[in-house]
């Protein structure tokens, strides 16, 4: 049989990109012809229908938590895109200020002027508070200020903060107005969270008062989408799920049930394939801690695993093409990911959708090319299909009445 050449394959991923995007806006049964919600994904599929029938009265709320394939939007942006063109757009939370080179959320331009310090979760040795946005900035002088830009007008602001009894206040400027102080000195060290309203406002401006450090975790930008959806979605270059055991218990329990999310997507595993030294076993507890942490926290959400993209290396493994390899853990950190979404919530095989084994080497071989050389990383049109296929793994089965944002 003849194999498909570059342009080909180019072709067919195409061909079916555009048709899981034509089912995924197609209205779904009504209720009484609903097939049942996928094991694993009942609660955010309760969730999509009361939005759809008008019965909720806040957004959809979906955290995704992972690698460099969520530091920037090339993957997530497909699902978030599909998911404002059906409930409309409620805002999203972001990293706080410009955590690292080339942070650029969609719709926003930012930037961080002047003295702060950046400190990440990813080191094995990182210290201090940190939460799931997995960085943390801290500065005291005035003169350390975040900018931040919206395409669209902000409802309201979100600001997470770790406070003390040394540490000072913030002054929070929204559009013209004048600037609000909130304050972040407390008698106990520990998480903080400030909501303020907006009115319609399109540029925000953050620094410290003067009056002590302050150490931001996060922040969110809200919009008056009904019921909309917020999609919040947080990748660290280089991440394993082992980052997380550097977060504070108790801060991160705090921020998901503040979130209150209908669906967390743990997007972990990429790294951990590469790893030929992998403890399966230590690595299998690991997963099971954190699926445990998020359940805990967020009782109302469903719980997604996404088993790692196929990726390829020069060196060991299971041979491709011209000495390109398959790190033989990839597959066993998907049966591990695999196995705790059986018991705790719902499984999507990353490898599967590229088409399986040695994919990589095809996609990045592809004309044009779906992913980067390196065999790891997608180009955006690669991010495109991979988001089209989670969205109606995610989707299906979801029936829901609404085509529009409301």
């Amino acid at each position: 049989m003849a194999q498909p050449t570059d342009t080909g394959l180019r072709r067919a991923l195409l061909a079916l990109v555009a048709g899981l995007a034509l089912l995924a806006m197609t209205p779904r049964a009504s209720a009484d012809e609903c097939v049942p919600a996928i094991s694993g994904l009942e609660k955010f599929h309760a969730a999509v229908r009361d939005a759809g029938a008008g019965k909720r009265a806040r957004p959809l709320t979906v955290l995704h938590l992972g690698d460099s394939h969520i530091s920037l939007d090339g993957f997530t942006r497909g699902l978030r895109t599909a998911w404002q063109a059906r409930f409309g757009d409620a805002g999203r939370g972001l990293m706080p200020g410009v955590p690292f080179r080339y942070y650029a959320p969609d719709g926003y331009t930012l930037a961080m002027n002047g003295p702060w310090d950046v400190f990440s979760s990813l080191p094995a040795d990182a210290s201090g508070p940190f939460g799931i946005q997995g960085f943390r900035i801290e500065a005291s002088s005035r003169e350390a200020v975040i900018t931040l830009a919206s395409e669209t007008p902000l409802t309201g602001v979100e600001i997470e903060a770790h406070g003390g009894p040394e540490t000072g206040a913030i002054l929070l400027h929204l559009g013209e107005a004048a600037p609000l102080r909130l304050q972040t000195r407390q008698a106990e060290p520990g998480y903080i969270r400030f909501r303020v309203p907006a009115a319609n406002v399109r540029e925000v401006r953050l620094s410290p008062a003067g009056t002590g450090p302050v150490r931001l975790l996060g922040w969110a930008m809200l919009k008056s989408a009904m019921p909309g959806i917020r999609y919040d979605s947080h990748g660290i270059v280089a991440a394993t799920a082992a980052v997380t055991t550097r977060w504070d218990a108790a801060i991160v329990r705090a921020q998901i049930a503040a979130l209150k999310p209908d669906l967390v997507i743990l997007g972990y595993g990429t790294n951990e394939g590469f790893n030929n030294g992998l403890d399966r076993a230590a690595y299998r507890a690991l997963v099971e801690g954190l699926a445990d942490q998020v359940v805990q926290a967020a009782p109302g959400a469903s719980l997604a695993l996404l088993g790692p993209f196929d990726g390829a290396r020069q060196g060991s493994g299971e041979a491709c093409a011209d000495g390109w390899a398959t790190p033989p853990n990839l597959e066993a950190v998907r049966t591990v990911l695999r196995d705790v979404a059986a018991e705790r919530g719902f499984f999507w095989d990353g490898g599967a959708a590229m088409g399986g084994r040695c994919a990589a080497d095809r996609w990045a071989r592809a004309d044009p090319p779906l992913m980067f050389a390196d065999r790891v990383h997608l180009r955006a049109s690669g991010g495109e299909l991979l988001a089209a296929s989670l969205h109606e793994a995610l989707m299906a089965g979801a029936c829901h009445g609404t085509d529009a944002p409301g």
